[in-house]
């Protein structure tokens, strides 16, 4: 449940001229950036608390998660991107990890959710990426669980990455897909319709039955059965947010 540094913008900066503006020159010093981490972050945390307690909370689902937490097997939690805001406080495991951007914003959003018990692998799907996977890896193997966006960070939105499969796999972990949805609720205009409760809204979050990975973990691996593995994963999710959807009240949206 990597929450999208899209929904916390740190500044917006014109381009326009040759000569970069004084915020440009600021953020370039390592004291402002600890500084603007350390003040964002705290924003970020402050409008995710203002939103949790001015909406109505529930959670569908949990059941078979609860299990796997009390029984001290580590799970990968898996959602789509542009669902994923609220997922943070339905969170009652061992401790989380997450995978993170190395730019700036992605510290914001990591010390925005620390607070939940939810750490953070530094890497992204474009830069040291692979790195970050095997971090992941290495959390579930030591016992922690993972939290994972199956379309981000850049979409196309609704659209499993193979990779997501692939952590589960080496770990034998099983996958628990989840989303939430909002009613009232504004969706942003970016590629992944981030979801933005109102306050007063009813939220609800959703979680799917697991798929299994374990019986995959130390066996050949099988590109079909991956693949097959993913597909359901997109639909298990997508499930959930129809279901979701319906339970506030909404029109049924897959994603």
């Amino acid at each position: 449940m990597q929450c999208s540094s899209a929904i916390f913008p740190t500044a917006v900066v014109s381009t326009s001229t040759k000569k970069p503006n004084l915020v440009r020159r600021l953020r370039k010093h390592d004291w402002f950036a600890r500084w603007e981490v350390a003040v964002l972050g705290g924003l970020a945390w402050a409008l995710l608390c203002f939103l949790r307690y001015t909406t109505r909370f529930e959670v569908h689902g949990l059941e078979p998660l609860s299990e796997a937490w009390k029984s001290g097997r580590p799970v990968v939690m898996v959602g789509w991107h542009g669902r994923s805001m609220m997922l943070p406080f339905m969170y009652r495991g061992p401790g989380a990890y997450i995978l993170s951007s190395t730019h700036r914003d992605g510290e914001i959003i990591v010390r925005a959710v620390a607070r939940l018990g939810i750490q953070a692998t530094r890497g992204s799907s474009t830069r040291r990426g692979v790195g970050g996977a095997l971090g992941l890896v290495r959390a579930l193997r030591r016992g922690n669980d993972v939290a994972i966006v199956a379309d981000g960070p850049q979409g196309p939105a609704g659209t499993a990455k193979p990779g997501v499969v692939e952590i589960a796999l080496s770990s034998g972990a099983p996958l628990f897909p989840l989303v939430f949805s909002a009613r009232p609720c504004i969706r942003m205009a970016s590629w992944d319709r981030m979801m933005l409760p109102l306050p007063g809204a009813k939220v609800v979050c959703v979680v799917a039955e697991p798929l299994e990975t374990d019986a995959l973990a130390t066996g050949k691996r099988d590109d079909d059965l991956s693949e097959s593995l993913r597909l359901q994963l997109e639909e298990r999710l997508s499930e959930a947010c129809r279901r979701a959807d319906g339970l506030v009240g909404r029109p049924q949206e897959g994603t």
